[in-house]
């Protein structure tokens, strides 16, 4: 625990953990800026009285210099994941409207009957049933050509 001794001295001398600030380039509101004087003041009383104080603010310099690199590099570290994350929630966005507009195109050159099974089955959620009634079309033949459409607007998402 660092005494209040030590942490007048480091306030006092508090230029250094601003000129340590200023080599990393960062400005001096810096928010980590409190814990960098208390990183100072803590190195004054572990090298009390082993150091000339001329020795101890070099060192100090040094370890809160590295101190604020290591953490700009630790949030950077963050940014960059969150930044991959964000554009890979965008690609896949990018990717659905590719995918709405190929379907879009697909639809106009879909047959009458395969845009019944789309429109009105699949999308409305009409049964197969209430479809052999409306169009008077074999229910084997609306299955095969709802599996032929599906197949066939798989194809048209793949490419």
């Amino acid at each position: 625990m660092t005494s209040q001794k030590y942490f007048e001295e480091a306030w006092n001398n508090r230029k250094l953990v601003g000129g340590a600030l200023k080599v990393a380039h960062v400005r001096p509101d810096y928010h980590l800026y409190e814990d960098l004087l208390i990183l100072y003041a803590d190195m004054l009383r572990k090298l009390d009285g082993q150091k000339p104080r001329t020795e101890i603010d070099k060192l100090s310099f040094k370890k809160v210099l590295w101190q604020t690199i290591d953490a700009l590099r630790s949030e950077q570290r963050v940014c960059e994941h969150n930044t991959a994350i964000d554009e890979a929630y965008n690609l896949g966005e990018a990717a659905a409207w590719n995918n709405l507009v190929a379907l879009k195109n697909e639809a106009k050159k879909l047959s009458q009957l395969e845009q019944v099974i789309l429109f009105e089955h699949l999308l409305e959620k009409k049964t197969i049933t209430q479809l052999v009634e409306e169009c008077g079309v074999p229910r084997i033949t609306l299955k095969r050509l709802k599996k032929q459409l599906l197949q066939k607007l798989r194809n048209v998402m793949e490419k």
